[in-house]
């Protein structure tokens, strides 16, 4: 069979997610081993072949078994100077079961955000997210201590003028 430009075969695309969560493609076979070559894609790199309705792990196509996969490690964690980035999160609920609900949600969303921020290699993020969980614990504290304190007072004064004295 000759092959005119007219009658090439179809090749067979793909789309691809990135690390960044965002999808890739279509691109030919030969352009997903060099991005697995360079690293941009690994073992868990989800995948949809053209023409199917599944994604699948790079691992799991039969067509890639033989490209040389990257070894399959934990993503390296940003550190920064002081150590690990905290994040505040058991603080964050301990403030919103027994100080202040509202203030202790804000810090729970905050927390949440310094471990992705961190899986995505955005340390000034993760930093700023774990600084404004650690502002938003202390502030639900504080006012959390301070309306109780506030409702004991209100319950004492109340119950001396209901006992008369």
């Amino acid at each position: 069979m000759v092959l005119t430009p007219k009658s090439t075969p179809h090749t067979t695309m793909y789309k691809i997610i990135g690390a960044d969560g965002n999808e890739y493609g279509p691109v030919a076979l030969e352009q997903l081993k060099q991005w697995i070559a360079e690293g941009r894609a690994n073992h868990q790199s989800k995948v949809l072949r053209e023409g199917e309705g599944e994604w699948k792990t790079i691992a799991e196509l039969p067509e890639l078994s033989g490209a040389a996969l990257p070894p399959l490690t934990a993503p390296a964690r940003p550190q920064w100077s002081g150590g690990e980035v905290p994040n505040y999160l058991w603080q964050s609920i301990v403030v919103t079961l027994c100080c202040c609900i509202p203030f202790g949600v804000v810090a729970i969303i905050y927390a949440a955000q310094v471990r992705t921020k961190l899986s995505v290699g955005d340390l000034a993020g993760a930093q700023e997210a774990s600084a404004k969980a650690k502002m938003w614990c202390w502030i639900g504290f504080i006012v959390g201590i301070a309306t109780n304190i506030i409702g004991g007072v209100i319950q004492f004064v109340a119950m001396r003028a209901a006992s008369g004295n």
